[in-house]
């Protein structure tokens, strides 16, 4: 088969390699669709440790095209699923205390989905209805985040939530916001994106200038959102998600720094304006299958965030057009026969 392989820095080959075999309690999946997320690049870039050569890719859905021994129904050739790399143990004390995006004996299991096709115990998959495109599965990993996160969000029936950056994770946070029932302002600097935003739903959009995020106070009546979510990654959006925040406001940081920093913090501010600032990491197991539930019926629309589909032989495009920030999601369909 083929798949992409990162040898270093900027070099992701193309190449063939052997085709994987399921073992006991394994399925081989026929890889459909798989999308190009931040981490990706990350490793794409240097920016994050890894072994090369390696098959990077894990927001994956596709067909199961061979079962290994002890395997039954319904995992059967044929099934369309959709790929869960973190399997946790449920018996941890972070598991016991339903905070299994934190077990303390995680299988990060290596998906491989820039390749035609890849294996996974069954314990690590779902079943995709027939009502949800294997492109739009995909987008499980990543909703199953946002997910998480809202977990920590407090959301009044119409609060004023600002969401801070609107690409394709900012998005889809935005459709979580509106599900919610809050009233949601995006903010970004691209005003392309925040065309996407209104189609999605969003009340207002603000493209952050000069005045920085001026407008968003201006928009709450003076008093600042009661929620903002920093999807942007770095520093000085941090800042300005404190700035604005109103009080008794909670600030969730669900973007990691890349490259690393620091943000100054005027203790008054979590003191006098009681605003809260938590984050969030990964997604329990629950969060994956009601991601899937979430596309099943309609909840989350993916398909304004794909701006780009790229068939495996153009991968390293797709890397770099993600780099780019040009559109919004690349999607890799390494099967001819892919579903769009």
């Amino acid at each position: 088969m083929k798949a992409a392989l990162l040898y270093g820095v900027g070099d992701l080959r193309v190449e063939e390699v052997p085709r994987p075999v399921a073992g006991p309690g394994e399925v081989v999946v026929e890889v459909r669709g798989s999308g190009v997320c931040p981490s990706d690049i990350r490793s794409f870039t240097g920016a994050a440790a890894s072994k090369a050569p390696w098959t990077p890719g894990h927001e994956v859905a596709g067909t199961i095209a061979e079962t290994g021994p002890g395997v039954g129904f319904p995992w059967v050739a044929g099934a369309r699923v959709v790929l869960d790399w973190r399997g946790v143990c449920g018996v941890c004390r972070q598991c016991r205390r339903n905070a299994a995006n934190f077990c303390e004996s995680v299988v990060k299991h290596p998906i491989a989905g820039f390749a035609q096709f890849t294996k996974m115990p069954v314990t690590q998959l779902r079943i995709v209805p027939d009502e949800v495109s294997f492109e739009a599965a995909s987008f499980c990993e990543p909703l199953a985040c946002v997910l998480n996160a809202h977990r920590a969000i407090p959301v009044e029936p119409a609060a004023d939530v600002l969401v801070l950056g609107s690409g394709p994770i900012g998005l889809l946070h935005t459709q979580v916001a509106l599900r919610r029932g809050a009233r949601v302002i995006v903010a970004d600097r691209l005003p392309e994106r925040l065309a996407v935003a209104e189609r999605l739903g969003a009340h207002d959009v603000v493209q952050v200038g000069d005045d920085g995020l001026d407008e968003v106070r201006d928009l709450t009546d003076g008093y600042g959102p009661d929620a903002v979510i920093v999807t942007v990654g770095a520093p000085a959006a941090i800042e300005s998600a404190l700035g604005v925040a109103g009080r008794n406001a909670v600030v969730n940081l669900f973007a990691g720094t890349h490259p690393k920093g620091s943000v100054r913090l005027n203790p008054d501010v979590p003191h006098y304006d009681q605003v809260t600032i938590n984050g969030s990491h990964d997604f329990n197991p629950g969060d994956f299958s009601t991601a899937l539930r979430m596309l099943r019926f309609g909840l989350v629309d993916t398909g304004p965030l794909i701006s780009h589909r790229f068939p495996l032989s153009a991968v390293k495009e797709a890397f770099e057009m993600t780099m780019s920030q040009k559109g919004l999601k690349s999607v890799i369909t390494p099967s001819e026969a892919s579903e769009q």
